[in-house]
């Protein structure tokens, strides 16, 4: 749980665990998925704030892009980018399918 909670991808730490303590892959699944619901069962209980959530997250990947900007590391800014798409839903793939006059959907 203490890796995803340092912001590391669940396949980043299987990975990790397969390759560190010599888990088999199935094994470091198994236990990065109940670390994970654990992990999103206590914010739930802890009643976080979506919003609040969202825009730390932002804010975060606003650093690392300016950060990634100055540093000038291409890559680094594509993916900040492409995550603050995803985030805050920005891109043409998100937008909302064109409807008729009765709210239903022409495609």
């Amino acid at each position: 749980m203490r890796r995803l909670l340092q912001c590391r991808s669940t396949s980043a730490v299987v990975a990790d665990l397969a390759d560190h303590w010599g888990m088999s892959r199935r094994q470091s699944q198994r236990v990065v998925g109940q670390a994970h619901r654990q992990l999103v069962a206590d914010l739930e209980g802890a009643g976080v704030d979506r919003q609040q959530l969202v825009a730390q997250i932002t804010h975060g990947l606003m650093e690392a892009l300016g950060r990634a900007l100055a540093s000038d590391q291409p890559a680094a800014v594509v993916g900040a980018a492409r995550e603050l798409r995803e985030l805050l839903a920005l891109g043409a793939d998100h937008t909302s399918r064109p409807t008729s006059r009765h709210g239903r959907s022409r495609l």
